[in-house]
């Protein structure tokens, strides 16, 4: 059988799929809609944004994407952000 563009097509596997639409999200802006307040002693409280999809807190403020998973952020809305604490269930 002689090989064609035709004949090459291969369905893909839905996991697969999957796994190229989650990639792909990555490149989509989400808003920052969490900023986690520690509280100290010495500082008083001191607040860090939270990324929307790892839920990890950011190093600094305004980056384009989250340092630990990659996502593109969004900061439009930022001063809207909800305040949470350590430790407190959603």
């Amino acid at each position: 059988m002689k090989l064609t563009v035709r004949n090459l097509y291969f369905p893909l596997p839905r996991a697969y799929l999957e796994f190229l639409l989650s990639q792909a999200s990555y490149r989509a802006a989400m808003c920052i809609t969490e900023v986690m307040v520690f509280k100290s002693t010495w500082m008083g409280e001191t607040g860090y944004y939270v990324c929307p999809r790892c839920h990890i807190t950011l190093e600094r403020e305004f980056m384009s994407f989250c340092d630990r998973c990659g996502q593109h952020l969004d900061w439009k809305n930022y001063k809207k952000a909800a305040i949470i604490y350590p430790g407190t269930a959603k």
